[in-house]
This record gives C-alpha cells, sequence and structure tokens, in this order.
C-alpha cells in the first residue's frame, strides 16, 4: 500500500525548478545536455576561460552545501515570547543557514525586505563552521547533540591561509536562499565594510544578477575614529539589490526637484506623479475596493491598468480621488492615445520643510553611537551589546523598500534586534503593519567587554537573550506609550493597533527519528557519528517520534516541513474519542488535522469518513491505523503517515 509520508527534511531541488521550466530536456529523470545546448544556442559557456568570473576556494562545494537537506525543525518558546497567540512578528534562535532552509517552502517569494549585518571579517569575527560533507556531523553539531571541539563558531583570521575565501563559502548559501524568500518587488540591504565590500558586490551580482544592483550607499556609521594607519574611517556600506525589476523604490520628494509644469489657477509649478498604485500591493485582486472608473474630459471611461495591461488599482479610494478631482489636484494627460490619470506635485513654497532625498551618502540617520544610546535608553545607561545601528537608519531602508500593506522584513543577522524595534517605531508613526522574522544565534556574550559585563549582569547569557530582551523591554515602551493619551490619533488620523508581540522559536534536533533519513558518505568518522545518534535514540530506535517529544512541538515541525507558515492558527479539538490538532495557513488557504495518539478508534475513522471531511489532509502516526484503516481513509481523505 501507498501512503504518502509526512516531509522529514527540506531540500532545495534544482532539478524539478528545471522540469518546470525547461521538460523538453529531461529524458529518463535525467538531464540532456546536448538538448539543453541546443536549446540555449550561442549562449552556452562551453569553458571557464570563455568568460569572466569569479572563483575562490571551494567554490565548487556551494551548492552541494545549499542542497544539503535541513533536517532540524523549530520549537516554539512560549515563555519568552509576548502576545504568543496574537502575534506575527517571529524571533528564531538558533544557526541562519538551516534556519533559512526550513523556512524556504512556508516563506518562498513572501518576504518583502530583507536586511543583513554579517560578520565584516575583520579578522576578529566570528563566522559560522558550516560542513560541505558530512551533513549527519553538520545536523548534530548546529542542533546541539554535540559540538566540534566545543565550539560552534571559529574565528577567521587572516592566519588562516584562507582568509577572504572561508568568509565567502559562508556568506554565499545565505545570499543564495535568502533571495528565494524575497517577492517579485523585494529588496535585500546588506551592510559591511571595507574588508569585504568588492567581494560582495561581485557575488551579489552573481545571486541577484548584475541588472538587479541598484545602489551602493556609503553610511556615516561613525564619528572622528583615529585607529586606521592613514585616514580616519568613518563610514560603511550598505548594498542595495532588488529581486526584479518590478521593485518600485519608495515614494520620494527630491529636494530642489524639477517642476516642468505650471499650474495658472494655483499660479504656483508642479510636476506629475501617477494616480494609480505602483509596487507592491497594486494590482486589482490585492485591493479590490481601490478599483474603479474615473471619467476623463472628453467623457470616456479610465481605469487602472498595469504596464502589463492586468488591472491595477488607484492610490486612494474613490471618495478621496473625487474630492482630488474637485480641488484640481488631479490631471488626465494623453498619452499614446490613452490617458493617463496624474497626482500635481507642487513646488514647495519659500520655508515649507522638505523631505531630503535620498543619497548615496547616508550621513542624516544618525550613526552607530546614537544606536548605542536608544539602547542605553532601554537598558538604564547600562548597553549590553556593541556597536548596535541606529533604529533611525533601518526606518530609511523601509522607507526605500516601499514596505507597506503587511509586507514581512527579514533579518537573518538581527544582533541586539533593531530591526525589530525600527519596524515598530515606524508602524506606530504610519499606522503600518509591518511584520519581522528575525535570526540570531545563541553565540556567548564577550566577558572581557563593559558590554558584555552588563548583559552578564542581566542574566543575558547571549546575543540571542539580548535581543529577545530588547524586544521586550521596546514593546512594553511603544505599548504605553499608544496607551497615553500623547499618543491618541489627532483628526483625520487613523488609530495605532500595531502588534507589538513577537514569538520565540528554537531551532533544534527533528522530533522525528532520522536513522534512515541521513545519506552518509564514506568517511572515517561517520559510523562514530551515526552511532551517537542511534545510542541517543536508545530504546525508541524503531518508533516514529523521539522519546520525549511535545506533541505540539511535533506539529510545528509537520507545519513547517508540509509549507505552513509559523503564525498558521494552531486549535485543538476532538473527533469522537480521538485528539487532534486542526492547523490553518489563512494566507495559503491550507489547513490539516494530526492525531498524534497511539491508537485510533473505529469511531473516529467512521466520523472522519463523513462528509464533512472529505478530501481533508489528515495526519497520523504509522502504528496508529491498520491496514484496513488506511485503506478505509484514504477513499475518502488525503491521508499521510509520520
Amino acid at each position: 500500500m501507498d501512503i504518502d509520508k509526512v516531509n522529514k527534511m527540506v531540500k532545495i531541488d534544482f532539478k524539478e525548478s528545471l522540469k518546470k521550466a525547461l521538460p523538453e530536456i529531461f529524458e529518463d529523470g535525467k538531464i540532456n545536455l546536448e538538448k539543453l545546448k541546443s536549446l540555449l544556442g550561442d549562449e552556452f559557456i562551453e569553458k571557464e576561460d570563455d568568460r569572466f568570473y569569479f572563483n575562490w576556494a571551494d567554490k565548487r562545494n556551494i551548492f552541494k552545501l545549499i542542497q544539503t537537506p535541513a533536517y532540524g525543525t523549530l520549537k516554539p518558546d512560549r515563555e519568552k515570547s509576548v502576545d504568543f497567540e496574537k502575534t506575527e512578528n517571529i524571533v528564531i534562535v538558533g544557526e541562519n543557514l538551516e534556519t533559512l532552509k526550513l523556512l524556504l517552502k512556508p516563506y518562498f517569494g513572501r518576504v518583502k525586505m530583507i536586511y543583513i549585518d554579517p560578520p565584516y571579517n575583520t579578522g576578529k569575527d566570528f563566522i559560522y563552521n558550516d560542513n560541505f560533507d558530512v551533513p549527519l556531523r553538520d545536523y548534530l553539531e548546529k542542533t546541539g547533540q554535540i559540538d566540534s571541539d566545543g565550539k560552534k563558531l571559529t574565528t577567521n583570521t587572516e592566519a588562516s591561509g584562507r582568509y577572504h575565501s572561508d568568509w565567502l563559502n559562508f556568506i554565499y548559501p545565505r545570499l543564495f536562499l535568502a533571495r528565494n524568500l524575497l517577492r517579485d518587488d523585494g529588496v535585500i540591504f546588506v551592510s559591511i565594510d571595507d574588508n569585504e565590500v568588492h567581494h560582495l558586490r561581485m557575488i551579489m551580482d552573481e545571486i541577484f544578477g548584475e541588472d538587479n544592483f541598484v545602489s551602493e550607499f556609503c553610511w556615516k556609521s561613525r564619528g572622528g575614529r583615529q585607529d586606521s594607519k592613514y585616514v580616519a574611517v568613518i563610514h560603511e556600506y550598505i548594498l542595495l539589490y532588488r529581486k526584479s525589476n518590478l521593485f518600485m523604490v519608495g515614494e520620494m520628494q527630491k529636494e530642489g526637484g524639477n517642476y516642468p509644469y505650471f499650474d495658472e489657477v494655483r499660479n504656483r509649478r508642479y510636476k506629475r506623479q501617477l494616480a494609480r498604485k505602483w509596487g507592491s500591493h497594486s494590482h486589482r485582486w490585492e485591493r479590490p475596493n481601490l478599483f474603479y472608473s474615473l471619467i476623463a474630459p472628453d467623457g470616456t471611461e479610465v481605469e487602472p491598468r498595469l504596464p502589463n495591461g492586468e488591472d491595477g488599482c488607484w492610490r486612494w479610494s474613490k471618495k478621496k480621488m473625487e474630492e482630488e478631482i474637485k480641488n484640481c489636484s488631479i490631471e488626465f494627460v494623453k498619452e499614446d492615445n490613452q490617458w493617463v490619470v496624474y497626482e500635481k506635485i507642487y513646488e514647495p513654497k519659500e520655508g515649507e520643510i522638505v523631505t531630503k532625498k535620498f543619497t548615496t551618502w547616508l550621513d542624516d540617520v544618525n550613526n552607530i553611537a546614537y544606536g548605542t544610546n536608544e539602547l542605553s535608553g532601554l537598558f538604564s545607561n547600562k548597553p549590553p551589546f556593541s556597536f548596535p545601528k541606529s533604529t533611525i537608519l533601518i526606518e530609511r531602508l523601509l522607507s526605500i523598500a516601499n514596505t507597506v500593506d503587511n509586507s514581512i522584513i527579514l533579518d537573518f543577522f538581527a544582533g541586539s534586534g533593531t530591526t525589530g524595534q525600527a519596524l515598530w517605531a515606524l508602524n506606530k508613526e504610519d499606522g503600518g503593519d509591518r511584520k519581522f522574522i528575525l535570526f540570531q544565534l545563541d553565540e556567548p556574550v564577550g566577558e572581557t567587554k563593559e558590554t558584555g559585563k552588563n548583559a552578564l549582569s542581566l542574566g543575558l547569557k547571549t546575543v540571542a537573550d539580548i535581543c529577545i530582551e530588547r524586544l521586550r523591554r521596546a514593546s512594553e515602551k511603544y505599548k504605553g506609550e499608544i496607551a497615553s493619551s500623547l499618543a491618541a490619533p489627532r483628526d483625520g488620523e487613523k488609530g495605532n493597533s500595531s502588534d507589538f508581540g513577537f514569538k520565540v522559536f528554537r531551532l533544534d534536533k527533528s522530533n522525528f527519528n532520522l536513522k534512515d533519513e541521513f545519506k552518509i558518505p564514506v568517511e572515517e568518522d561517520i559510523e562514530d557519528l551515526k552511532q551517537k545518534y542511534l545510542n541517543w535514540l536508545g530504546a525508541w530506535i524503531d518508533q516514529s517520534l523521539v522519546h520525549g517529544v511535545k506533541n505540539i512541538d511535533v506539529v510545528y515541525e509537520i507545519m513547517l516541513k508540509e509549507g505552513f507558515n509559523l503564525n498558521s492558527k494552531v486549535e485543538e479539538l476532538q473527533i469522537k474519542n480521538t485528539n487532534f490538532y486542526h492547523i490553518q495557513d489563512i494566507e495559503q488557504e491550507l489547513d490539516f488535522y494530526v492525531s498524534l495518539d497511539e491508537e485510533i478508534d473505529k469511531k473516529t475513522i467512521e466520523e472522519i469518513r463523513t462528509a464533512k471531511y472529505r478530501n481533508k489532509t489528515f495526519i497520523f502516526l504509522d502504528k496508529s491505523l491498520t491496514d484496513d484503516d488506511k485503506i478505509n481513509l484514504t477513499a475518502f481523505i488525503r491521508l499521510k503517515v509520520i
């Protein structure tokens, strides 16, 4: 009997992607290289020497690492969370390469903006010790069952002989996976300094495409630091790449901009801006209430159409649009025999405040000293973290990225949690509902630094602890401000119902028995590693689940590996005499029922075989069903087993 099994791992399958795009190049499940060459014609490169390329030691193994399955899971930590049942913000404690893989299915193409501040490769930074060849060792190390010489991290010093190569091997797979999480109109910002900015540009050109490079911002990160040999280095860089040409930069009003048109009624110059919505959430199906007709000067109807001809939407409600038309702030312009609707943007009068243009020199968003002061304000003038970015900087990036309408923001080098606090601050300011996903490794704090001593005095032993505590304190701060009369909305403003909570998850070993899942290459220490895993399973070596796991942890692992997001609704219920969890991913319109009971009685089977549950997905422990049960159920439902 062929019964589907629950996914126990997550893996990128390049072959399946190729099959969807080019099914004609496959024969007997394998790629016919000659057919691929004939399709590509002159675009096919025969030799590496025929093109410009960027190479380094072990680069050839990177895609092996990318394709290595993720076997771990994310376990909820309700105690450390704030408003777990209500919030849609997420903090994940754990190594970020494994975690990126675990999020591939549920968050593929859903993230609007990524910001990361990775190790700069200064010779003192820690980088994660990825393993190209041994997936079992990689799994055991990253999920805490064993360690490698007692460490999860290594210091990448120039004396290693592979100084740049090690850093490139570290950052490349993370950027590659991150790109897959971005929406088509999404962007990524990466902070970096002079040590690796030139190399980072080259690998981001390779991963995102040279055409998708947007800007290299130079950020004034500090005051007059004098510890460099020749000049005082006071800047860092922020690279900006887009996922595709669907990205539209956030609205900007340029200082002293060009206003080529003249309004005789108002006696003011103006420029034009589309009244049709662009960028994110600009389709009719996304904002149906913003799709309606306008009447052009010649009496014809004008509807918001996207450049590709699809139905779009206007930027304003019909009522507001009619008011703007009455105020003569809307202009109909005939272009290519079609009416285009514009908003008039008037030249500011003398003395009016004008938003500064975005430039490549970010010197007005506060530096690291300001970030430290922000942290001091939350921690009674004893900051527990060194060199945090300022929330003002991240708010600026959120604006440039055009993050609106429930955008998901990802930061997988979260540090002290600046990105999370910045997002909350901006939501509080503009009433937005942006959501964050933050990752931070449980890296021990440095005991020699003053900030490390501050952290330890508060019981914060890791950087992840600092991140969570900062967000907890920021949450209390913003909730208090919203509740106060000073934060009440003025006339015409909408009230603020921002989400200032967060769910905490921790990367951990799988709840499933994985003894048959690992593909083990021939290595001298492999058998010893495998035996350690089998010893850890102990007497439960033939069970589906590891002994002692919590049911809710199993449920979340199934959610992740079946592609359900971490904010899916989890409801406990009973069907006849059997306990179930009902999981609903509202956004993807998916759901399933799972029972971890070891015995399923006949009354439950009979109830599931009714019209109420027809074609629903049900998951059971394999051993809890007889063969007859499985046959009876598969005729009515989608059956999966663990």
